[in-house]
């Protein structure tokens, strides 16, 4: 039975919850009906395989004035409280209003690396959480933050149900008097797991920088990825440094593997174009649901002990306005009574992680990040990748040996964006120039 079929089956029968079951809340209701609303109605296939979007509304559609049901019948992200959280509506508003624009669903362009799971740094670098500060760590391809529990598998009350960011695009550029001859990227992201297990759901947008014989050359995308079973998914291309981009990462399928669909909504303001999708499971782990990420990455490839990281693109600054996530409790109590989450970057639980990027060597920091108060995240790029001389894509031992600590997490090793260079990635090597102009890029 498809994924489409079991939602329709659900959406039929969550009204009769209420009365069958006394225990569940009709905030749970309204939110599993609506969850079975984004999976039946995204029905619009795209170019790529197990990837739909949404019918577009019908004309004189004002989504500040439709049902919750009919913003996910039509891809239009969860509306939050007006009410009791005014801000966050306004935010909301603000970026529903933007999505004037559908992407062309035909039009999606595969990357040739994927935004991944943490690649964890030295236990010696690690810190435990203190009264009034997060605990810390040190990641070969991530910064930002990540907000956990200690679930090991997917829970219908623990779980992390949605994620909501707003940021700017930042900048791209090779580091200050460097042309060190490849591709240089950073990814803005938000999105549910892969702080500790093998997958990752997630938005967000992609700078990159490429410098050839002294000539550099930037393009950018926003999209979006349910790692390993697709890599970074362009949606709106060409994108341009300084967009006001809103994401919202939903688990609308569950746990679970086969069937499952997960839903990732993305506007770019700037621009008035913005679109929710459906991504089918096709491959590797199923969503846990066990943390919710804040977060500047440089991207890899590859599979197993052979992963590469991609140089990180100088995007000096990155400043993200707000962010903030829910469990799926937490959000029931949210829609109904206002209850504000304890989930943001700014948040001093010890279930609360600060990342910091290092270079391959594990030696210096080269992206940082600091909380602006609860909801707001300033980042900055440091040291090699600011200034030059990191050293990208090489098999280092100390990158080697997180690497195998990675590939145990992310096995069976299935990932997508690799199809094009899995052959010559034995020795780390760095993509070339195929790989790019294959992605349209």
């Amino acid at each position: 039975m498809s994924a489409r079929t079991i939602a329709v089956t659900i959406l039929g029968l969550a009204v009769l919850l209420i009365f069958s079951f006394p225990t569940v809340t009709p905030a749970q209701t309204d939110r599993d009906a609506l969850n079975a609303m984004y999976t039946a109605s995204a029905t619009i296939p795209t170019n790529i395989k197990g990837v739909h979007t949404f019918p577009a509304a019908p004309a004189g559609f004002d989504p500040l004035q439709a049902a919750d049901m009919d913003l996910a019948r039509y891809g239009y992200p969860p509306r939050p409280p007006q009410q009791s959280n005014p801000e966050d509506y306004a935010r909301w508003s603000k970026a529903v209003k933007a999505m004037k624009h559908a992407p062309d669903p035909n039009k999606l362009i595969e990357m040739p690396f994927s935004s991944r799971p943490m690649l964890p740094g030295p236990a010696s670098k690690e810190t435990a959480g203190i009264l009034g500060a997060p605990s810390t760590k040190t990641s070969g391809n991530w910064s930002g933050f990540a907000n956990t529990n200690k679930n090991t598998k997917w829970s219908k009350s623990t779980s992390f149900y949605e994620v909501v960011s707003e940021f700017n695009t930042p900048v791209a550029q090779q580091p200050f008097g460097a042309c060190d001859g490849t591709t240089d990227v950073e990814v803005s992201w938000n999105g549910i797991d892969g702080f500790n297990n093998g997958d990752v759901v997630q938005g967000g947008s992609l700078s990159q920088a490429k410098c050839v014989s002294n000539v550099t050359t930037t393009s950018y995308c926003d999209w979006v990825e349910w790692f390993p079973s697709y890599g970074i998914l362009c949606v709106i291309t060409p994108s341009g440094p300084g967009d006001d981009v809103y994401v919202a990462t939903l688990d609308t399928g569950g746990g679970g593997t086969t069937g499952t669909s997960q839903t990732v909504c993305l506007t770019d303001e700037t621009l008035n174009m913005g679109s929710c999708y459906l991504l089918d499971w096709l491959s590797g782990p199923g969503l846990v649901g066990d943390s919710a990420e804040y977060i500047v990455e440089r991207p890899g490839y590859g599979c197993g002990v052979n992963i590469c990281l991609v140089p990180l693109a100088n995007y000096v600054a990155d400043f993200w306005a707000y962010s903030e996530a829910w469990t799926f409790t937490e959000y029931d109590a949210y829609v109904s009574k206002g209850t504000k989450t304890p989930n943001y970057p700014g948040s001093t639980a010890t279930t609360t992680y600060l990342i910091n990027m290092m270079n391959d060597q594990f030696t210096e920091i080269i992206s940082s990040a600091t909380a602006e108060g609860d909801y707001g995240i300033a980042f900055f790029d440091e040291n090699c990748a600011n200034t030059g001389g990191c050293t990208p894509n090489r098999a280092h031992s100390s990158l080697s040996r997180m690497q195998e600590a990675w590939s145990k997490r992310e096995a069976p090793c299935v990932t997508i964006v690799t199809r094009r260079a899995r052959s010559r990635n034995a020795g780390c090597c760095p993509l070339i120039e195929s790989d790019f102009v294959s992605a349209g890029v």
